[in-house]
C-alpha cells in the first residue's frame, strides 16, 4: 500500500512516524507545516510487516507544469519500521517513490539526510547520488558526567569557568519579551555572517515553533542583559540545538559556549540519549565545525541525498536559465540556484 499524506492531517501523519524507527521532529507534521515553500507530505509505503516514510517538500517549478521535491530545513530524509529492512522491500519502497515521481511530473529531489540514522543511505541507495557533505558533533549523554567533561577541550573549560565567574548566568525563556530578544539576536548573528535567506524566519515561525514543537530557548544573561542564546528541541532520545545566536558586541566573551553546556544538562535531565550539535554553515568544515567540535570527539556523517528524475526537463531547465553560460557550481538543482 502507497499512501499520500498531508500535513493537514498531523495525527494521521505523526502516528505513522513514530511507528517508525529512529525518527526526530524534522519528521513531524507540525515542522513540516512551518515550511511554506512548497506542499508538505509524506509519502508512506506498507506491506506485511515493513513500512517506509519519506517526508517532503513538494514545490512547483514556476512557469512550467513540472515539480520538484526538497527536504524541510535541518535533518530529515526516509524512515522504516525495521531495524535491518531487506532489500526485496527496499526496493518495492523506491518503486513506489519513482511512481509518484511520475504521477506529478517531478524533475529532481534533494534531500538533507539525518546524521544519527544510518540505514536511511541503504534506504535510498541506487536513486541518484548519496554525498557525503561534512561531518556533525554529537555529545553521548548516556556517558557518566565526568566524562562527558573530559571530552571538553581545554579551552572549552576554561571559557566556561571564566564566564560563570564574571558572572554570565544561564536561564529558560519564560515570556514574550525574552523570546522576541532571542529572535533578535538570532537575526543578529545570521546579518553578520552573511547568511542566505532560508536561515532567516518570521517572528510568527518561532511562535509557532515553540508551540507545536517540544522545545526550549536557553538564555545567556550577563548584567541583566541577554547576550546569547539557544533554540534546542527533545524528540524520542535525541536532543538537537536547533538555532542560536550570540550579540555582536559579546562575541569576545564567546556566551554561548555556557548555554550549550546548559543544554547538555538538560538533555541529561530529559533522559536525553544524544545532544546533536550539528556542523559547520552550509557543510563545511569553518570556524563554526571548529567551535563545536571542542564539546565532544563524536562525529556523525552529515549526507544530501541529489536524484534527477526527469533529465531531459532539468536539462532543459538549466539551458532556460543560463543558456551557453552555465556556472560551474555545485548547487542543486541548479536552475534554482
Amino acid at each position: 500500500m502507497f499512501e499520500v499524506i498531508s500535513s493537514d492531517k498531523p495525527e494521521k501523519w505523526n502516528e505513522i512516524v513514530r511507528s517508525m524507527k529512529n525518527g526526530d521532529f524534522y519528521h513531524l507534521a507540525e515542522y513540516h507545516q512551518l515550511d511554506d515553500s512548497g506542499t508538505p507530505l509524506l509519502l508512506y509505503y506498507s506491506k506485511n510487516t515493513d513500512a517506509f516514510v519519506l517526508p517532503v517538500i513538494l514545490r512547483s517549478i514556476e512557469g512550467t507544469p513540472f515539480c520538484d521535491i526538497t527536504s524541510v530545513y535541518g535533518y530529515a530524509g526516509p524512515l522504516t519500521n525495521q531495524d535491518n529492512p531487506d532489500r526485496e522491500s527496499v526496493a518495492a519502497f523506491q518503486k513506489e517513490l519513482l511512481h509518484f515521481f511520475d504521477a506529478n511530473q517531478v524533475v529532481s529531489v534533494f534531500a538533507r539526510l539525518h546524521s544519527l540514522i544510518i540505514n536511511q543511505t541503504f534506504l535510498l541507495n541506487g536513486l541518484g547520488e548519496l554525498l557525503d557533505e561534512n561531518l556533525t558533533v554529537g555529545i553521548d549523554l548516556t556517558l557518566p558526567e565526568e566524562k562527558q567533561m573530559k571530552q571538553y577541550s581545554r579551552s572549552l573549560r576554561y571559557r566556561i569557568n571564566h564566564l560563570k565567574k564574571i558572572g554570565v548566568s544561564v536561564i529558560q525563556a519564560s515570556n514574550k519579551e525574552e523570546i522576541d530578544t532571542f529572535i533578535a539576536l538570532y537575526e543578529e548573528s545570521m546579518k553578520r555572517v552573511n547568511a542566505s535567506k532560508t536561515y532567516f524566519f518570521s517572528r510568527e515561525y518561532f511562535y509557532r515553533f515553540l508551540e507545536k514543537i517540544d522545545s526550549v530557548i536557553l538564555l545567556a544573561v550577563y548584567e541583566h542583559e541577554i547576550i546569547a542564546g539557544a533554540l534546542c528541541t527533545f524528540c524520542g532520545n535525541n536532543m538537537q540545538y536547533h538555532l542560536g545566536g550570540t550579540r555582536n558586541d559579546f562575541l569576545f566573551m564567546s556566551p554561548l559556549k555556557l548555554v550549550l553546556d546548559r543544554a547538555r544538562c538538560e538533555g541529561i535531565a530529559r533522559g536525553m540519549k544524544m545532544l546533536h550539535l550539528g556542523g559547520g554553515k552550509g557543510g563545511l568544515n569553518d570556524s563554526l565545525f571548529v567551535f563545536k567540535s571542542r564539546f565532544s570527539n563524536r562525529r556523525f556523517v552529515f549526507k544530501t541525498w541529489r536524484y534527477i528524475h526527469n533529465k531531459a526537463v532539468y536539462d532543459m531547465l538549466i539551458y532556460d536559465k543560463y543558456k551557453e553560460n552555465k556556472p560551474e557550481i555545485t548547487f542543486f538543482p541548479l536552475y534554482r540556484a
